[in-house]
């Protein structure tokens, strides 16, 4: 039973740095160290427990806890702690039934795209360190972040805020561009660029993590993976951000490269609407596909 309840302490430690790193205010921090504190206490309780059904004599017990052996055992005796656990049980009980009564009203897709967005990154993040040759212990020592926390993010275990996924970046001497909106998605903002440059550098970006996540593979390996329908100059366009990509094109560069075209589909759309925008002060509302082209494509803009 103690080491269920410490994992639980680890998963909590960390829901508390994350909330530090991310600049959370006081009453959360707090909040967070109070259920630490508690669930520390519940820790002791079964330890002690998991120590007596050892063997472990109260006198022993008495001197790892600098207590008297009456005071252990009126502490900690059986009927005390199970009394205790059997607290714990409910109130995580309670836990875990309070999200379904507010449910998530994100539709099924959504939820997915987060899924993707958060492995993604994580994969992205995994590259760059490996592109950088740096030890965890390093990264640790760089970002004042834990090894193990270094670990969980790369390993999709934890998706941390954007400050430090940017410190990470930076740390990798990659692009923070490339994972923004990666990071995004994988929080379900949706996009809101102010300008066509915006939107159009935002999309770029997106498609350079996708890119990125997977592994950076040569230009003629994406072509090879869209069954031949992308060309090389297309995806080198692409890569290189000198011109805006229809989106026949972003859907099959993202497919080659493991992505969901439907992830990126607002990204892209956020271009489109921008440069409407900018081409008429009170544009007439279009329909979801349509498109200069009439096929939903959008013709190939210089950034």
């Amino acid at each position: 039973m103690g080491r269920s309840i410490a994992e639980e302490l680890y998963s909590l430690a960390f829901d508390l740095l994350e909330a530090e790193y991310g600049g959370a205010d006081l009453g959360e921090l707090l909040g967070r160290a109070r259920v630490l504190v508690k669930e520390t206490d519940y820790y002791i309780s079964a330890a002690v427990r998991d120590a007596r059904q050892a063997g472990v004599s109260w006198e022993e017990v008495a001197k790892g806890a600098s207590v008297s052996a009456a005071t252990a055992r009126f502490r900690w005796g059986e009927v005390q702690v199970m009394r205790r656990l059997q607290i714990r049980s409910v109130e995580r009980a309670a836990a875990r039934q309070a999200p379904s009564s507010i449910p998530d009203a994100r539709p099924k897709e959504g939820r997915e795209a987060v899924g993707r967005a958060s492995r993604q990154l994580a994969a992205a993040l995994s590259q760059l360190h490996q592109g950088s040759g740096l030890m965890i212990r390093e990264v640790a020592e760089s970002t004042e972040l834990s090894p193990s926390y270094v670990s969980r993010i790369l390993s999709v275990d934890r998706t941390p805020s954007w400050p430090v996924v940017r410190q990470l970046v930076q740390v990798f001497r990659g692009d923070p561009l490339e994972l923004r909106v990666l990071w995004e998605i994988s929080q379900g903002v949706p996009p809101t660029p102010q300008d066509f440059i915006e939107a159009a550098t935002r999309l770029n970006g997106v498609l350079r993590g996708l890119y990125l996540a997977a592994g950076c593979p040569s230009v003629q390996e994406v072509c090879e993976q869209s069954n031949g329908a992308l060309v090389a100059e297309a995806v080198e366009e692409i890569l290189a951000g000198t011109q805006v990509p229809t989106w026949e094109n972003t859907g099959r560069f993202v497919t080659a490269v493991g992505g969901h075209p439907a992830d990126i589909r607002p990204q892209w759309e956020a271009v489109y609407s921008t440069l409407l925008g900018a081409c008429d002060p009170a544009p007439k509302e279009r329909p979801r596909s349509a498109s200069p082209s009439g096929d939903g494509s959008l013709p190939g803009e210089e950034w």
